[in-house]
């Protein structure tokens, strides 16, 4: 059955988070560390400076470390209230950061800048079908010169990707590795590294590409 991913469950569960009193998206344990930024930070001949766009920011926790790091630091979402909760953080910190309100499933989207890096923010995986195409699009075209795209996301425990549902809708795509990087290398980008991490239910994966 081809049903249609339900983007604004994503508001719904940040409204939740609010609610309930936590830091951020998975509650306040999830928010003590920035397990994504350690993993970037482990890449050979990263980058170490220069603009950063992170695609699905949220509020903000990995844009803010980022930041101390030396970036010059963008963060979108598709949540209002996300966006709102990470310029609430940015001036309670006095960490600064851009953050704006988009969608990078919707193909007229311009981006503003250009870019010497790209931080999936956990985001690529709660993107479904034809949707993929037009977000990597978007990453390719606003990245600078052989600039950095750096994928956080989920990751099947074999050679099958598959959906996960939420509420009778496409929630999650959990890819294999060799579909992920197919297509990445499809969308332009050429995949430098690749490293999987084993879990319960389902691996997680980064890659390091750079736009070809």
């Amino acid at each position: 059955m081809n049903m249609k991913q339900n983007y604004q469950v994503h508001e719904d569960m940040y409204v939740e988070a609010r609610q309930a009193g936590w830091k951020g998206w998975g509650g306040n344990e999830r928010m003590s560390k920035a397990v994504l930024v350690e993993r970037f930070l482990e890449l050979f001949k990263r980058p170490v400076q220069g603009k950063l766009l992170e695609l699905g920011c949220g509020e903000g926790h990995h844009c803010r470390a980022f930041q101390k790091l030396g970036f010059e630091v963008t963060g979108i979402d598709i949540s209002p209230t996300a966006i709102e909760w990470a310029k609430e953080k940015a001036r309670a910190t006095g960490v600064e950061g851009n953050y704006y309100l988009a969608d990078l499933t919707v193909a007229s989207l311009e981006l503003p800048e250009r870019y010497d890096v790209v931080i999936d923010g956990n985001c690529l995986h709660c993107i479904i079908g034809a949707d993929r195409v037009i977000f990597l699009s978007h990453v390719y075209r606003s990245l600078s010169e052989n600039g950095v795209f750096f994928v956080s996301s989920l990751c099947s425990k074999n050679e099958m990707s598959y959906e996960t549902y939420r509420d009778g809708s496409p929630y999650r795509h959990v890819t294999s590795e060799n579909d992920l990087v197919v297509e990445l290398e499809k969308a332009g980008f050429q995949v430098l590294h690749v490293s999987v991490y084993e879990r319960e239910s389902s691996n997680h994966i980064t890659v390091y590409a750079i736009k070809a």
